[in-house]
C-alpha cells in the first residue's frame, strides 16, 4: 500500500515538473490598483524580441461628478535606457513618460516599448489622478 501512494506521488510530481518545464509563460506582467474608487492598470510585455514590446495603460473612475481624470504613464529601467512610442508622443532616457487628461471616467493607451543598453529590468508605472470637490484621489500600478 505505501509502495502504491509513494509511486502515485512520484508520478504526480514529475507530472507536475513537466507541466512547469514546458509550460507557456502568461505575455505580460500586469499590475492593478484601486483606490477611493480610482483605478489603474499597468500592462508590459514579459519578453520581446529585440528588447521591445507592446505596453498597455489605462486608467478610471467610478466616482461621479469629478472634475479631471489625469492619465500619466511613465517606464523605468535598472541599467541602461528605455524608448517609447504611443498615445501620440514618445520619449526615451532613464525613465520617460507622459500625461493626457480626459473629462471622461477613463482613458485608455498603448504603444511599443523598448530597453536598450545593458538594461537589467525595465518597468512601469500607471498613475490615475481625480479632481473630485477640491481633492484629488491617486492610484499607481507598479511593475
Amino acid at each position: 500500500m505505501i509502495k502504491k501512494i509513494s509511486c502515485l506521488g512520484f508520478a504526480m510530481v514529475m507530472t507536475l515538473s513537466i507541466m512547469l518545464v514546458f509550460a507557456t509563460p502568461t505575455d505580460a506582467y500586469r499590475a492593478v490598483k484601486t483606490v477611493n474608487k480610482v483605478t489603474s492598470k499597468a500592462d508590459l510585455p514579459r519578453t520581446a524580441s529585440g528588447g521591445c514590446g507592446n505596453y498597455k495603460a489605462h486608467s478610471s473612475t467610478t466616482r461621479t461628478g469629478f472634475k479631471k481624470l489625469y492619465h500619466n504613464v511613465s517606464f523605468y529601467t535598472i541599467g541602461g535606457s528605455v524608448s517609447f512610442k504611443g498615445a501620440g508622443v514618445s520619449g526615451s532616457g532613464s525613465s520617460p513618460g507622459y500625461t493626457k487628461s480626459t473629462t471622461g471616467k477613463s482613458y485608455y493607451s498603448s504603444g511599443n516599448v523598448c530597453g536598450s543598453g545593458l538594461w537589467l529590468y525595465l518597468g512601469m508605472f500607471t498613475t490615475t489622478e481625480v479632481d473630485y470637490s477640491n481633492r484629488t484621489y491617486t492610484a499607481t500600478a507598479k511593475i
